[in-house]
């Protein structure tokens, strides 16, 4: 081997150590960048001159790569625990939201609201003719109907605040796609199709993944250095070309209903974890739990109001007027057409109009036909000309409402034994206005005289079976409720929410240490310790230190031999 031949040995080695030390320094600068994959200087020895047959000498030493160290398998379980961590803290914070609504940790909740509304009704019960105990009851009904609405303008609340959430995550999600679709470009353009890996570009694609993660789950698949992005099987960024994360709203059945897609072809994305996936499942939730209290106040509303509408009062009706309009009054009242929220069955109900004068009652049962037979079922319209053919008093319909009047000043009106609940359905004799919790409300005709509020069965003042029936209506078994209670649907609707809670936080603790171990596992690979830094510093100083004493000796050889030529 020749002067020459040891002098480039000694000038590569100081280039590839020069390299390895800026490697090492690359490593300590970002030691605390928790984005940053250690890399390592890859060296490999020079290739062999033959100096002689069969004697081969090496001729230093070569920088083959400069390497991050990295699991992608690792960093893909990684990015799926984020996920599954973030969709459970968000499913804990909105769920406790909706836990919170409903108070049920101190005793003004509503459901000591109604215990305190129905045992008002069982107090009237003992002095049906008492006017202060009617106001009660009175009062107590509209705080009840104000704590439905209260709750279900809350939940209306949260679902809007989860809405505006969604829009503000899917633009940060579109966002760092297009930051993938980019960086996939740069790194293409970088590597420029050599081995080599363009290091911080790819690092910085890492970390916008992990981002991408915290919202959406996403798999991802490399090919040829750029990585392609999927949420479930629809791919969202292919190469450098962004296909977009858009939110789509629309309303169903009066509620908005918010769905993640993609922009390119509007196909929704099938998301199952992720701060986007919870909120997706959260509204789900919160709506499904408004359906509940809309549906326990529904029952609330149409099983009293059926007791009361055929009880009677401390005074009858001069005239009164239903509440509830009628979209067709010459279909069957039980048909969906009617636009009833309500619907009444077959049976009959008893009118009741009274000589104020004479004292003397006349009762005309009326029929409600409603089994679908012979094609004469009760309509609007033929009701009320069966009310209008009971003397003194009369029938009509104008807009869809009832009207029934009396047809002198000394005649009063009153209801009892509706076996058809039509009475309720339209609202005539009601306690109760309003379909659910968001139009719950005491009747104005009660509110404002406390008189027709109905205790008595029988007609008699001092009759108390209609108050008593409503005062065990809160324990009573309802068939529209699969024949739970009030009271018990109430309370399963609540435990059910605090169960969910209690789920999304033993979730929340979960996910979150499977998210810590995976973190730990990636530290141990990718992370720099600054000890092991340190040592590998010391190694390639001293390797360049050693490559320049070779070419100081050779140096030295050189001028010998120069010496010697003169």
């Amino acid at each position: 081997m020749s002067l020459i031949g040891a002098l480039n040995a000694g000038k590569t080695a100081l280039a590839v150590h020069q390299a390895a030390i800026q490697v090492t320094g690359n490593n300590i600068s970002n030691a605390g960048n928790a984005d940053y994959t250690r890399q390592t200087a890859n060296m490999s020895p020079g290739a062999d001159q033959q100096i002689k047959p069969g004697v081969f000498v090496g001729t230093g030493v070569d920088l083959t790569s400069v390497q991050r160290q990295i699991d992608d398998a690792l960093e893909g379980r990684l990015r799926g625990s984020t996920s599954d961590a973030e969709a459970a803290d968000e499913s804990q914070q909105w769920l406790g939201r909706v836990e919170s609504v409903f108070n049920e940790l101190s005793d003004n909740d509503l459901s000591t609201q109604l215990s305190t509304f129905f045992n008002s009704w069982s107090d009237l019960a003992n002095k049906p003719q008492d006017i202060g105990l009617r106001q009660v009851v009175i009062q107590n009904g509209d705080t009840v109907a104000k704590w439905f609405q209260n709750l279900r303008g809350q939940l209306n609340s949260l679902s809007n605040d989860v809405d505006d959430r969604m829009k503000g995550l899917v633009g940060d999600a579109d966002q760092l796609a297009q930051q993938v679709a980019d960086l996939n470009g740069q790194i293409t353009t970088a590597e420029g199709g050599t081995p080599g890996q363009a290091n911080s570009l790819r690092d910085q694609r890492d970390a916008v993944l992990k981002q991408l993660s915290q919202l959406v789950d996403v798999k991802t698949v490399d090919d040829g250095g750029v990585v392609n992005v999927y949420v479930g099987s629809q791919p969202v960024v292919m190469g450098s070309t962004n296909r977009g994360i858009g939110l789509k709203t629309e309303t169903v059945n009066g509620q908005i209903q918010s769905t993640v897609i993609c922009k390119a072809d509007n196909g929704n994305l099938q998301l199952t974890s992720g701060q986007l996936g919870a909120l997706t499942t959260v509204k789900t939730q919160i709506s499904g739990v408004t359906n509940k209290v809309d549906s326990l106040a529904h029952n609330l509303i149409f099983e009293l109001n059926k007791i009361h509408a055929s009880g009677q009062g401390l005074q009858g009706f001069s005239s009164t007027t239903s509440t509830n309009l009628v979209d067709d009054p010459t279909t069957a009242l039980n048909d969906p057409k009617t636009g009833l929220d309500f619907t009444p069955n077959n049976g009959s109900f008893v009118v009741h109009v009274t000589n104020k004068t004479t004292g003397l009652t006349t009762s005309t049962l009326v029929q409600v036909d409603l089994d679908g037979l012979n094609g004469n079922d009760t309509t609007l319209n033929s009701l009320a000309g069966d009310i209008d053919n009971v003397a003194n008093i009369s029938a009509s319909v104008n807009g869809g409402q009832l009207k029934i009047s009396s047809d002198s000043p000394d005649v009063e009106i009153s209801f009892s034994q509706d076996s058809s609940g039509v009475l309720a359905a339209l609202g005539i004799n009601n306690f109760y206005t309003g379909n659910d919790a968001h139009d719950i409300a005491v009747s104005s005709t009660v509110a404002g005289n406390p008189a027709l509020l109905a205790a008595a069965k029988n007609g008699e003042p001092a009759d108390n079976q209609t108050a008593r029936s409503i005062a065990d209506l809160e324990t009573q078994s309802i068939k529209s409720l699969d024949g739970a209670t009030l009271k018990d649907t109430y309370q399963a609707m609540v435990n059910g929410i605090a169960t969910s809670a209690a789920s999304a936080k033993t979730n929340a603790e979960a996910t979150g240490n499977v998210r810590d171990t995976l973190e730990s596992q990636r530290e141990a690979l990718s992370g720099v310790s600054l000890d092991e830094e340190a040592v590998n510093l010391m190694k390639e100083q001293r390797a360049f230190q050693g490559a320049a004493r070779l070419i100081t000796a050779v140096n030295e050889m050189m001028d010998t031999v120069m010496n010697m030529v003169h």
